[in-house]
Parts: C-alpha cells; sequence; structure tokens
C-alpha cells in the first residue's frame, strides 16, 4: 500500500471520528451477533463473495476503526481479536451513506436490522461501490415505487411490473405489513422463504432478484414471468394423463430438493403452483413456500389462516407441525382434483370441502373387477375411462391418513404409474422414429392412450399363463407396461422429463391433426 492510501485511509477514520453523524445510542446498538467455531466451519464451506478492510465502529474503543470483514453467500462476517460475529443480510435493510467535511469525504452502508446497526465505510470509492453491488443482492432495499411502476395484476398479491430507469420487466410479490402485525409467524414464514430463494435454485421456484421494504408493504422482486395458477388450469382445461403426470413428477422432484436441503414447501395447493406460460413446455413454479422451524409446544392455529384447510394433513390436528410428509399428503389432495375435476370447490368453499376417499377405493374395486357400473353417468364414464388403475394406486397411497404408512418421495418417484406413462411415451417416439409416412390419428391416439379394458385384458391373458387366480392385494402395479420384455428398472431408470420433452413435438402433430378433423 503506498503512502497516499495510507493518507486516505488515516483521513477516513479521522473524518468519521470528527463529524459525529451518529448518535451514541444508535453506535451502540450494534447487530452483529458472535458465531461459534462449528458454525463457522459450515460458512467457510461455501464460496467466499468479498473480503477486505472496512472502517467500522469499534464499541471498545467508542471510535471507527478497521476491521476485517467477508462476505459470504447471505451472511456478512466480521473478523477482530480472533472473534468472529455475523449477520443474516436478508433480514436486514441497507442504506448508502455520504459523509463529507470541507474537501474530505467517504462512503458508506448502513446495514439494519430490529437489533441496530452495523456501520461499513470505505476509503476507497470503487470498494464502496463493489461491496454495495454485493449485498444489495440480498438485504432489503427501500424506494420500491421511485424505482419500479406497476402494471397487470397476475394472482392475488402478485403484479407485473416495470423498472423506470431501462423498462425491464419484473413479477413483484406485495405483502401488507400490517398482517405482520397480526400474525408474527407469517412474517416469519415469508423471510424464510426468502433466505430459502437465495441460498438455493431451482428450476421449479422463483428467481428472486430483490427485496424492498416500506413503512406499509413488503416487496418480492422476481425475474419477470407469466402464467397461471392450476386452479384455474384444472377449471378451464381438464387436464389428461401425461399432463397430470408431468406435473406431480415435477412438484416430486421439488420435494426431494427441498428434503436433501432439510426444508418443505408447508402451503402445498393449486392456488400456489403456477403454470410458466413463458414456456412452451409444461412447466411449474411453485410459490408461498411456508417453511418453519418448530419446537416444542409451537402454536399452531396460526397455519390455517395462510393454508388451505383441505390440503393440511391429517397428523397437524394431532399437534404435528408440518414436514415434508405432510407435503405429500397435499400433493394427494392435489392429484385428487386433478384426476377428479368436476370435484374441484370454489375458491370460497376449499376450506369445507373434504375430499371423498370412497370414491377412489370404489373405482379401484370397479377397474380391477371390470364389473360394470350401470349408475355411472355417461359423462362419468367418460372420465373414469381415462384415469389409469396405477393413478389410482399412487393417489391412494399419497392420501394415507397414518403420516408413518404414507409413501415416500422416493418410492413416489419410483411408481409404477411414470412407469407406465414413460413406456407410452417411448413407444409414441419410436413410432416417430420408425415412421416411413405420417401415421393417422387413429394410430397415434391408440397408441397413446389404450383403453382400461384391453390393457386390462392383456394383463390377464398373460398372467393366467402363470396363475390361475390373482387378488387385489397381491397386484404391485395394476396397469401393464405396453413392452412387457422391458424391465421395470431400466424403464424406471429413465429421465421422465426428458421424455416428455422428448415427445412434444409429436403431441403438437396429434393437437394439429385434431383440429384438422373438428
Amino acid at each position: 500500500m503506498n503512502s497516499s492510501d495510507h493518507q486516505q485511509q488515516n483521513s477516513v477514520g479521522w473524518l468519521l471520528n470528527l463529524v459525529g453523524k451518529f448518535s451514541p445510542k444508535d453506535l451502540e446498538k450494534s447487530n452483529l451477533k458472535e458465531i461459534g467455531e462449528e458454525y463457522m466451519k459450515k460458512i467457510l464451506l461455501y464460496p467466499q463473495l468479498q473480503s477486505g478492510n472496512v472502517f467500522s465502529y469499534n464499541q471498545q474503543k467508542q471510535e471507527f476503526s478497521e476491521k476485517l470483514f467477508h462476505i459470504y453467500p447471505n451472511i456478512l462476517i466480521c473478523q477482530h481479536d480472533k472473534i468472529h460475529t455475523h449477520l443474516i443480510l436478508s433480514n436486514c435493510s441497507i442504506q448508502k451513506e455520504l459523509i463529507q467535511y470541507k474537501e474530505a469525504k467517504t462512503y458508506g452502508l448502513i446495514i439494519s436490522n430490529n437489533l441496530g446497526n452495523t456501520y461499513l465505510f470505505f476509503s476507497q470509492f470503487i470498494q464502496y461501490r463493489n461491496w454495495y453491488k454485493l449485498m444489495k443482492q440480498y438485504c432489503k432495499l427501500n424506494d420500491f415505487f421511485g424505482k419500479y411502476k406497476l402494471t397487470d395484476r397476475m394472482l392475488p398479491g402478485v403484479y407485473q411490473c416495470y423498472k423506470k430507469s431501462n423498462n425491464a420487466q419484473f413479477t413483484v410479490q406485495i405483502y401488507k405489513m400490517e398482517d405482520f402485525e397480526q400474525w408474527p409467524e407469517i412474517e416469519e414464514v415469508v423471510h424464510n422463504e426468502i433466505q430459502m430463494l437465495r441460498s438455493i435454485k431451482h428450476q421449479n421456484l422463483l428467481q428472486l432478484r430483490r427485496v424492498y421494504e416500506d413503512d406499509s408493504y413488503l416487496f418480492i422482486l422476481y425475474e419477470h414471468f407469466k402464467g397461471e395458477s392450476l386452479y384455474n388450469l384444472i377449471l378451464t382445461n381438464p387436464l389428461h394423463e401425461v399432463q397430470i403426470a408431468s406435473i406431480v413428477y415435477q412438484i416430486l422432484q421439488l420435494l426431494k430438493f427441498l428434503d436433501k436441503h432439510q426444508f418443505y414447501h408447508g402451503n402445498l395447493n393449486p392456488l400456489n403452483i403456477i403454470i410458466n406460460s413463458n414456456n412452451q413446455l409444461l412447466q411449474i413454479f411453485m410459490i408461498n413456500l411456508s417453511f418453519k422451524q418448530y419446537r416444542i409446544n409451537d402454536k399452531l392455529d396460526w397455519i390455517l389462516n395462510r393454508q388451505i384447510e383441505g390440503f393440511i394433513a391429517p397428523e397437524f390436528y394431532n399437534g404435528v407441525p408440518p414436514n415434508i410428509t405432510s407435503d405429500l399428503y397435499s400433493l394427494g389432495v392435489l392429484l385428487y382434483f386433478m384426476t377428479f375435476p368436476s370435484q374441484l370447490p370454489s375458491e370460497k368453499h376449499f376450506d369445507k370441502y373434504e375430499i371423498d376417499t370412497t370414491k377412489i377405493q370404489k373405482l379401484l374395486q370397479k377397474k380391477f373387477s371390470l364389473i360394470p357400473n350401470d349408475t355411472t353417468s355417461p359423462l362419468d364414464k367418460s372420465i373414469e375411462k381415462n384415469i389409469s388403475l396405477s393413478e389410482l394406486d399412487l393417489l391412494s397411497k399419497l392420501l394415507e391418513t397414518n403420516p408413518k404408512h404414507r409413501i415416500t418421495i422416493s418410492d413416489s418417484m419410483k411408481h409404477h404409474w411414470f412407469v407406465n406413462i414413460k413406456s407410452k411415451i417411448k413407444q409414441l417416439n419410436v413410432v416417430k422414429k420408425k415412421k416411413v409416412e405420417l401415421p393417422s390419428l387413429r394410430t397415434i391416439i391408440e397408441l397413446r392412450s389404450q383403453s382400461e379394458l384391453d390393457l386390462k385384458i392383456q394383463s390377464q391373458l398373460s398372467n393366467n399363463r402363470r396363475q390361475s387366480k390373482l387378488a387385489l392385494n397381491q397386484v404391485d402395479d395394476f396397469d401393464v407396461v405396453p413392452d412387457e420384455g422391458h424391465p421395470l428398472e431400466q424403464v424406471a431408470d429413465l429421465d421422465f422429463c426428458q421424455l416428455l420433452r422428448s415427445s412434444t413435438q409429436l403431441r403438437k402433430l396429434q393437437t394439429l391433426s385434431n383440429k384438422s378433423i373438428g
């Protein structure tokens, strides 16, 4: 370091201690908290984003002096006198500060939360700019309406917006601060969601860009996306089996990812699943995560003010807090409404609605026994015809009321329903590769959705050669994999979403053919 740099550093320290810009009361309220060695070892596993000597207030000396600071993802570390203190940045707001006396000046940052402040001042402007650029990615900013303009409302509390300086488009979710005052637990889970989105990335989670806050609102700014809720999609466009399987599989992939990082969703319902209309493929985003770390005797009644009661797992009413297993029950309720879309109630009746599990069992028995039910309406018969037995089997296992017996994420992802869907898609791809001329619409439809009766007859003919009687409780999978010579293990190892992507063009062809015939 040359002599001019030393002089500049000395002038910064002198300037800060001379001006007396901040009150002694504010300076004494530090929000940096000491951190243990074990926790520090975990932090060191993450990449260090920035490090350097910064002027900060020294409470022992009661003056500004240099300290060594480090920035890790969402964490500020102060290393001073062999003691490490830390600050979670996503819990803090950041404010720029200029201190000037005659020709001398220094640029700084004030990092604040409800515990107090941390003051950072820099001898070099470029150092100040680099640190601010990094920390504003994690801290809460202010003056949202001064920088952005709201346009269209997309969902309750979710709006499209653009940045006034360059017209860049974003999507913002807005919370009222008064709601946090009434339910502090909701404020906690919202800030937990912010920290989660800061620390983990997944294709089915929104990309968080910035967080703004003022006295009335909290603004969570995301990368721009367009879409509608799965609830609206179910109401307006009944889904076919491959689409349902794709949505369920994507949710399972995300739940597996969250569980790996010791998180859960906690608020899974069709209003919190967004279909991405910017993507030509069927891609979902899951929003409004409600993760919270519970302690013994924590109150759970606040959950009823954030979640839809019909999607809450039964064990909740026995005092068991939400977890990844209860997410699977909520997924079962979601699959129920996608399977039986006519059962989907209006939003205002969600809390009062209970799913009919006997409907699942009766349909399972009817399909397996091949006994026709003359009392079923033609419309219900048409719907039931397109519901596979393996889909019903997974549905019943997800809706298991005893969490200890409920199917796991791993077993769900290996379930025979996905095996069957993958095999059907593979058959479509084989036909596409081998065809010399364009296959007829009839051929495509027959390959895509063989009737349950045909599949069942094939199964019975095959099994009758090996055994004389087959009982329902002896069967692991009710559908037959179309390619009976293909080992289930190999099919299960295939990338289901990749198979869906590879068949996109063929599905488009089917749609065009349907339109031309209609």
